[in-house]
């Protein structure tokens, strides 16, 4: 399945629109509809004044061919987009459009939202409100095309006046905003169509859904160099918990050996707290060109110096957490494009990488194209993209918002890189795992606590063993 932004969609329009007339374009999504709507034979299309009404009126007149009894309601008759005026004046001339608009939903078994799109930006007012009210009222089966009116496609935010859809038929992809928890609600059955169209995906990076993941069964002759070594540098006296719960996700994620570099007051914790790591001082950070993956990052202070050292004297695969990508924010110079780097941001902290940040999608896909790194960008269906594969995780919940929880990530990922899985598959099976087990502590507790997801790896990951 195909994810897509608002953003990538408007992208999608103009790559299309250098080959393909406005015109062209809207009689071929209004084909893809018609082809979902066939079997009903009173019909009426209720039209906005853009593209997405361009399209009602383009499919009202494929209808008005096929022989059907269609009534078009116009919300808007002036101010229509270039597309919307050509398709609108031919159902005028047709005789198609009605004024009583309570008469034309009597007479009518299937109703056509076409009023907004993937456009809808704040709560529908005016005649849409009123439109939207009256639609979902008559109990009648409502058609949405693209994205139910009243619905923000990339948040799933449903404002006060969202049409409740029996169907969504959208282009294309899956609209991000369709995987909120109450879109269902709004969207009905989601039917996806693609427009016959030249292949456009060289030129964007849609994302793919990241349901299922599996890991290899541990050998019968393994140990533990078998499994990799791990080294963190991780912690501060302040912040203790970060490097405790980093270094214990990558032992419990099966890494054969995990070294602790940090604080000597967290190294004294982490030897109760973690017995299997073991530990290096700050100053023995060049121990780590034993090593093969390591994490910087987590619960550390400042840690410029530190950040340098690694990133211009080992080459090993990196990932970058935390603290090291306020740093980092201040030296993109040093992605120098010659190892595997993980960024694992949250949006706050990718808008400091990223200040001209627009739509968090597309600004994380050319961010990780242009530095020849992963961004692993955490929230809502955590996206992971190397810029020119992308992936929206279909696991976790909110829940799992609790401090601590990207720490444990961190180490789960750095764990796999080190047993040698490739990096995009790291973060990818990091993510997916992480959010299950989120999943599955969420149908029992209120707040999914990191500690307890770390107890589960083990168990979830024998359940995605290879067999």
């Amino acid at each position: 399945m195909l994810i897509a932004s608002r953003a990538q969609m408007k992208k999608i329009d103009e790559i299309l629109l250098e080959k393909y007339t406005i015109e062209e374009l809207v009689d071929k999504a209004a084909e893809c509809v018609l082809e979902e709507i066939l079997d009903k034979d009173h019909i009426c299309v209720v039209c906005g004044r853009g593209n997405n009404g361009a399209d009602g009126y383009a499919l009202a007149l494929k209808l008005l061919k096929m022989k059907k009894h269609v009534s078009v309601i116009s919300c808007k008759h002036d101010h229509l987009s270039q597309a919307c005026n050509y398709y609108y004046q031919l159902c005028l001339e047709k005789g198609l459009l009605v004024e009583e608009k309570d008469e034309a939903f009597k007479k009518c078994d299937l109703l056509i939202d076409a009023m907004f799109g993937f456009g809808c930006h704040s709560n529908p007012l005016g005649i849409e409100g009123e439109m939207i009210q009256k639609m979902n009222d008559s109990s009648i089966p409502i058609v949405s095309i693209d994205v139910p009116s009243g619905m923000d496609c990339d948040s799933g935010k449903c404002f006060e006046n969202c049409i409740h859809a029996t169907k969504t038929i959208t282009f294309f992809a899956y609209k991000l905003g369709f995987f909120h928890p109450d879109a269902m609600k709004y969207t009905g059955e989601v039917v996806i169509k693609r427009l016959k169209v030249e292949d456009f995906s060289n030129q964007i990076c849609l994302c793919e859904s990241l349901d299922q993941i599996s890991f290899q069964k541990k050998s019968y002759d393994g140990h533990k160099y078998t499994y990799g070594r791990s080294f963190l540098i991780c912690g501060s006296e302040q912040y203790q918990g970060a490097a405790l719960l980093s270094t214990k996700a990558s032992v419990y994620t099966g890494c054969g050996l995990t070294c602790l570099c940090s604080d000597p007051r967290v190294l004294q914790a982490a030897s109760l707290a973690v017995p299997e790591a073991i530990h290096a001082s700050f100053e023995q950070v060049a121990k780590m060109s034993g090593y093969q993956a390591a994490l910087i990052g987590c619960g550390l202070d400042g840690g410029e110096e530190l950040l340098r050292y690694v990133l211009h004297h080992t080459q090993m695969p990196l990932v970058i957490d935390a603290s090291a990508l306020n740093v980092l924010a201040s030296h993109l110079d040093w992605l120098d494009g010659q190892r595997s780097i993980i960024i694992t941001p949250h949006l706050g902290e990718f808008k400091r990488l990223c200040p001209e940040l627009d739509d968090p999608t597309m600004s994380a896909i050319e961010f990780a194209k242009k530095y020849h790194i992963i961004v692993v960008l955490k929230g809502p269906h955590t996206l992971i993209t190397d810029g020119h594969q992308s992936y929206r995780c279909m696991s976790g919940n909110g829940a799992m918002a609790t401090g601590g929880s990207g720490d444990v990530l961190s180490g789960i990922i750095v764990s796999l890189l080190a047993q040698g899985y490739d990096p995009l598959q790291s973060a990818c099976k990091g993510v997916y795992l992480h959010g299950v087990i989120g999943d599955q502590l969420a149908q029992k507790m209120h707040t999914v606590l990191p500690s307890k997801i770390i107890e589960e790896i083990p168990f979830m990951m024998k359940k995605f063993e290879n067999v």
